[in-house]
């Protein structure tokens, strides 16, 4: 699912058939053979560059793959009882957002759409008498961060948040319920908060008001740890 995911990211954003085509590198066009489509360990044989030209692989690819690897190790320990495989298809959709907003600044709504659905089915399956509270925290999710785009939008004069975030934040509500979107918001901001300092140090260039910083990533990241951990500021 991580090799999946990547090859998804990496050619979504382009506009590129990503079940039809076969797998090659994107410098020379070398088709991959069966044997360096292994997850991790044909990255690690190849040392990440293609063996016919010496490109180094995008990052994308293991990342996404030990990411796909620790979201099912994660389920598989801490997801509610009863929905451990639902809880591993949410992982996957959520890694495929993060991955391609990371390189895009895109959150498709396709993907969305299907981890609106498979809470709609975890919520049918494993909580049919609490259809209320998670309907209200779609809905307040969306609202909540689509009033912070316009406000942003307003003051500044300029677009400030997604829309597709807005829409991430309304699923995450939807499989956690209203009562957990603080925690979603809390760890979200703290860690894209983070993450935008080391990577201003790490890198060339400074942090400014007007640097573009994917916010997806770090919302699937904080619904995931929500999903799992159980309340962490209202019991």
């Amino acid at each position: 699912m991580g090799a999946f995911i990547a090859r998804l990211a990496m050619r979504w954003p382009e506009g590129e058939p990503w079940l039809a085509r076969r797998s090659a590198c994107r410098s020379c066009g070398k088709p991959l053979q069966w044997w360096e489509l292994l997850p991790i360990v044909s990255w690690l044989a190849r040392r990440g560059k293609c063996r016919q030209c010496g490109t180094p692989f995008p990052w994308m690819r293991p990342v996404c793959e030990v990411g796909g690897l620790l979201v099912a190790l994660s389920a598989w320990a801490f997801a509610p009882d009863g929905t451990v495989i639902l809880s591993c298809l949410f992982g996957w959709t959520l890694l495929a957002l993060a991955a391609i907003d990371l390189r895009s600044f895109l959150l498709p709504d396709p993907l969305n759409l299907l981890a609106a659905l498979l809470g709609v089915l975890m919520i049918w399956l494993t909580q049919p008498d609490a259809w209320a509270e998670h309907l209200i925290g779609g809905a307040a999710g969306y609202l909540v961060l689509l009033a912070v785009e316009f406000s942003y939008r307003f003051i500044r004069g300029r677009d400030g948040l997604g829309r597709g975030d807005a829409k991430l934040f309304g699923v995450l509500g939807l499989w956690v319920g209203w009562m957990r979107l603080p925690d979603i918001l809390l760890v979200a901001s703290l860690s894209g908060i983070v993450a935008a300092i080391v990577a201003s140090r790490l890198g060339s260039g400074s942090l400014k008001g007007t640097t573009a910083i994917a916010f997806g990533p770090w919302l699937a990241l904080a619904g995931w740890i929500a999903w799992l951990s159980g309340p962490l500021l209202v019991r």
